[in-house]
């Protein structure tokens, strides 16, 4: 077993529930209610349909749930669906760790999967709430020490590794089952960057969520005693081999150190987490121009920021849902043309609207090197728009809400969930199911929380 291995299962198989802080369990709870507003937020977008159809046609003998429904599948199997739900919308929290460097991954991408070996084992609330912030912990972890964008690689073997010891500890699993839980959880979920290049395909949003599910697989495989490979980080075609970045873990949380779920970055808007802080000046430089007047906007960024696929060249000529909001110059001309960023933003409507396209192909981009040397500690984007009559309009932002250093309250936080529940749901059910979260350190199993859950069909049909 290679050091992180060891560190990691040691940790994973000591961890209890009364470790957890007031402020961890907090944390942790303001992730479900987001996770779960999301997840009813997509209930029936076409991808989450398909999966949702797939996973009916398997029986288990310890089923669990399909969100919003009384249907039952395999645990891994809902976890797939339930993850893909939260996550389509890209409306699910993010986080982006110490250096800031790497692009995602989402942690709550782990709670589909959580949420189902919970159900499945007849675990209850305070089991459901250590799972999770111990997947956030390894997940984050990873995310603060192994960036995988510049090789090629893409971040879902994070969720792998966070759902193979979040599940594994929920299940009981001993160090020695959980440290074979994540050899068999790294080695062969190792994912390709393609996934997030040029026009994005459904699995753009479902990437994750299947690492998740290969991570509880991963941890059922340790479970019935089968072995994993025993050095899947530091070994000689280990994952440190691959990035070619040796590299070593930070402090784990407890005993005086925060948990990394309690900086969770929050999404305000429905798009690529980057994205947020483009939106944000675009709103402020709404305010002082007309976009018919304008003939260019240059935004002004770090180099990180032109660096991930919000600048990709397909982002010019959104031509899917997941293109779109994914898409730093078409957000931006939607923001100026609209004066909002919405899930209407997200349809063949909008994003293929002639208007806000010949305002995107006006957009370029540039590199503050004041920006850059200031990232990640600040975050900055300058618009800078030269009008019809010659004059040049600025505008400036820092840190996007939803940001640690900007961060959404428990009522928006609450606001949000109810706003996409409320459309699926009467406002009272919403409500119920909301309170229930908010103590969902009391819930003892959780048959409660998913009859709670239950679709009641679409507002307003």
């Amino acid at each position: 077993m290679d050091q992180t291995s060891a560190t990691f299962s040691a940790y994973a198989a000591r961890l209890s529930y009364t470790d957890l802080t007031a402020d961890a369990i907090h944390a942790t709870k303001r992730c479900v209610v987001d996770a779960l507003g999301c997840a009813l937020g997509a209930f029936d977008a076409e991808p989450v349909v398909a999966t949702r159809a797939i996973a009916t046609q398997i029986v288990a003998q310890h089923p669990a749930t399909l969100i919003g429904t009384r249907l039952k599948s395999s645990a891994e199997m809902a976890g797939f669906v339930n993850g893909t739900m939260i996550r389509y919308s890209d409306f699910s929290d993010d986080y982006f760790g110490g250096n800031g460097m790497q692009a995602g991954p989402h942690p709550s991408d782990n709670i589909g999967s959580l949420l189902a070996v919970t159900e499945c084992g007849g675990g209850s609330g305070k089991d459901l709430i250590l799972g999770i912030a111990l997947a956030y912990e390894i997940c984050d972890q990873l995310v603060d020490h192994a960036v995988m964008n510049p090789r090629g690689w893409d971040y879902p073997v994070m969720h792998a590794a966070g759902t193979a010891l979040g599940a594994g500890k929920v299940m009981g699993l001993n160090q020695e089952q959980l440290a074979h839980a994540l050899g068999l959880a790294i080695v062969p979920n190792v994912c390709l960057g393609q996934t997030r290049k040029g026009d994005l395909s459904n699995w753009k949003g479902l990437a994750g969520p299947n690492g998740s599910r290969n991570g509880l697989f991963a941890a059922m495989l340790a479970r019935h005693g089968i072995t994993g490979p025993a050095e899947p980080f530091e070994g000689k075609a280990g994952l440190m081999k691959q990035l070619g970045v040796p590299f070593s873990l930070g402090k784990l949380g407890g005993d005086g150190i925060p948990y990394k779920i309690e900086g969770t970055y929050f999404k305000f808007l429905p798009i690529m987490y980057s994205t947020q802080l483009f939106v944000w000046t675009a709103l402020e430089l709404r305010k002082k121009v007309v976009p018919d007047d304008i003939v260019s906007i240059t935004v002004f960024l770090s180099a990180y920021h032109l660096s991930v696929d919000a600048f990709d060249p397909a982002r010019w000529d959104p031509k899917t849902r997941e293109t779109a909001d994914h898409s730093g110059p078409y957000l931006i001309g939607a923001a100026l043309i609209d004066g909002k960023i919405t899930a209407d933003t997200m349809t063949p409507q909008r994003y293929r609207n002639l208007e806000i396209l010949a305002l995107t192909a006006r957009i370029k981009v540039a590199e503050d090197k004041e920006y850059t040397a200031a990232y990640p500690r600040v975050l900055n984007c300058r618009m800078e728009a030269t009008l019809k009559s010659g004059q040049v309009v600025s505008a400036w932002h820092s840190f996007p809400k939803g940001h640690p250093a900007n961060p959404m309250s428990d009522r928006e936080i609450s606001d949000k969930f109810l706003d996409q529940a409320g459309s699926w749901m009467p406002a009272s059910q919403a409500q119920d199911l909301l309170d229930t979260l908010w103590k969902l350190d009391e819930v003892k199993q959780l048959d409660t929380l998913f009859e709670l859950l239950l679709v009641q069909g679409k507002s307003g049909d």
